[in-house]
């Protein structure tokens, strides 16, 4: 079960208009921490000039990719919730700068969701069951579309215990 310090890290919007499976939020751990993942929550924004498939869903997937990671905006800072906490040791990185050079692998979670403005899915684990990040180890979440949209954006959020 989780304990220690408590985070949420939340992606930029990332605008997502392929069916294929792309990572929109990874994270990384160093050689000397853990991470818990204690709840994963994504959700669709109507942006400009936005148009959704009919009929259309999305997978969201929590999975631990292989390969080593490029690209991806650096500008994301867990927040703690208690405010007196030391900042994170794990590392996080969103696809609002493309995320290069990783390969889906071991899945870990994955929720269909409709593809339209407002769809949202919230996961919060059974305490005793959250998904690891090992030391040195790397997870990521993925979108896959089944139809491509026109300049749709989604936010993804992950609270984690380190």
């Amino acid at each position: 079960m989780s304990s220690g310090r408590i985070y949420t890290v939340t992606s930029g919007l990332v605008t997502y208009t392929s069916t294929t499976a792309t990572p929109v939020l990874f994270g990384s751990a160093g050689s000397t921490v853990t991470a818990d993942i204690m709840a994963l929550r994504i959700g669709s924004y109507a942006g400009s000039s936005v148009s959704y498939p009919s009929n259309g869903t999305i997978l969201a997937q929590l999975c631990r990719p292989t390969g080593t990671q490029a690209g991806g905006s650096s500008a994301l800072t867990p927040a703690p919730h208690n405010s007196a906490d030391i900042a994170a040791n794990t590392t996080w990185k969103d696809g609002t700068t493309a995320i290069t050079g990783l390969t889906a692998a071991t899945f870990l979670w994955q929720q269909a969701l409709p593809f339209t403005a407002g769809a949202n899915w919230a996961e919060w684990v059974t305490p005793g069951a959250e998904w690891r990040l090992p030391a040195s180890g790397q997870v990521a979440v993925y979108l896959t579309a089944s139809s491509a949209g026109t300049a749709t954006q989604f936010e993804v959020q992950i609270t984690f215990a380190e």
